[in-house]
């Protein structure tokens, strides 16, 4: 069985990590634009690095992602979610 090609996303998310020492030195605390196997550029927001991706590519995926050493962890609570009811 042939082995499956990891997506574009995965593909950038692959890029990020193998790239993280470097962005750090150069990047901590900026949002990093990635797209396809190539950084695009550091941006101060996560506005400015959407707009950016925008206006070179167009309306297509690209990764966007906050270069810090610590990985930020997202919570949402279920019933936030509508995966609960709090109502009987």
């Amino acid at each position: 069985m042939p082995a499956t090609q990891p997506s574009p996303l995965e593909r950038e998310l692959e890029l990020f990590q193998r790239s993280k020492e470097e962005l750090l030195k150069h990047h901590e605390g900026s949002f990093v634009l990635i797209k396809d196997d190539a950084l695009i550029g550091a941006f101060t927001t996560e506005a400015e690095a959407y707009q950016a991706g925008i206006e070179r590519f167009g309306n297509v995926p690209f990764l966007i992602k906050l270069a810090t050493r610590e990985e930020e962890v997202a919570s949402l609570p279920a019933l936030v979610l509508g995966l609960l009811d709090a109502n009987p």
